[in-house]
């Protein structure tokens, strides 16, 4: 097993991370407010990383993946758990002093992540009334899943200004105020995300059916019920339904379903007990090539390729 590695000093080194050759890597620290710091990290591994880190950081991460995939595996005496955040998605993690064991795949790597205290969160998860208070007080908190095309137009526009502000990459050369006001509004949409959707027009009963909808779509990843089924069995209107899904899970119903699909897809082929085809025909795909073109739009690598 690799030496134990604590966030402190990967913040202050990265080469701490024993890059072999063929690898790049940069991380930019960038101070915003009191007790709030961006994070940009970006770079390319030629073969996947693997370490041990401990977070003695004490800080609340909001972290957006704009490229490449990260497996994270946390330990404790009770229990353990494994995360994966592939581009496209953000989460949220408290879990001071909590030692994990992180996976980046092979290739490019991209990321925009805001860090706080918890008591700056504190004061305004009060006013977005987000929920997170109990989630962070635990002390063991990972929340991933949240989606949107303006969290992710709002990472990618802070990646590519501090990348040209901090490492010389091409992208606009933005003020220290303009990163500073993109960097509060990214954490802004994060906790935008956590609103209860009964703050966006939806009452409880309503968020139960969404969530009862929702159950039912992915009961079975090798067929989708048509929408006007999956509306009358969870008690919503057509309008309600589609509304419902970009509020509280941020993506259309279809858009989900075949999201999990895919993940449901590289866990089989991972496991190593199935082959390309069968997978595919198992999740619904009546052309393996259909499956094969779906799986590479989703993951950048074809599903035989992944398998070996």
């Amino acid at each position: 097993m690799s030496r134990e590695i604590r966030a402190s000093e990967v913040l202050a080194d990265i080469s701490v991370l024993g890059l072999g050759p063929g690898h790049s890597c940069n991380l930019a620290r960038i101070p915003l407010q009191d007790g709030v710091d961006l994070l940009i990290w970006h770079g390319c591994f030629a073969q996947p990383l693997e370490f041990t880190m401990r977070d003695d950081s004490n800080l609340v991460h909001f972290g957006y993946v704009l490229q490449g995939r990260t497996q994270c595996e946390f330990r404790s005496q009770t229990r353990a758990e494994s995360h994966e955040v592939g581009a496209g998605a953000g989460y949220i993690h408290f879990g001071p002093d909590r030692l994990g064991r992180f996976r980046h795949q092979k290739g490019g790597i991209a990321s925009v992540t805001v860090m706080l205290r918890p008591d700056v969160l504190a004061s305004w998860e009060d006013e977005q009334g987000c929920g997170l208070r109990q989630e962070v007080g635990t002390g063991n908190c990972f929340i991933d899943g949240c989606h949107g095309p303006e969290l992710h137009a709002t990472a990618l526009s802070l990646s590519q200004s501090c990348r040209a502000m901090t490492a010389g990459a091409e992208g606009p050369v933005r003020s220290r105020l303009w990163i500073e006001g993109q960097g509060l509004s990214l954490l802004g949409l994060f906790l935008e995300s956590r609103a209860p959707a009964a703050d966006r027009g939806f009452s409880q009963e309503d968020r139960s059916r969404l969530q009862r909808a929702r159950d039912l779509l992915l009961a079975d990843l090798g067929k989708a019920p048509s929408l006007n089924d999956l509306a009358a069995e969870s008690g919503l209107s057509l309008l309600k339904l589609k509304r419902g899904f970009k509020a509280m899970f941020g993506n259309s119903v279809y858009s989900l379903f075949l999201e999990a699909r895919m993940h449901e897809a590289r866990r089989r082929l991972q496991a190593g007990r199935a082959t390309v085809t069968e997978v595919a025909m198992d999740l619904g795909y009546s052309n393996v090539s259909h499956f094969s073109a779906a799986f590479r739009r989703q993951f950048g690598i074809n599903p035989a390729a992944l398998k070996r």
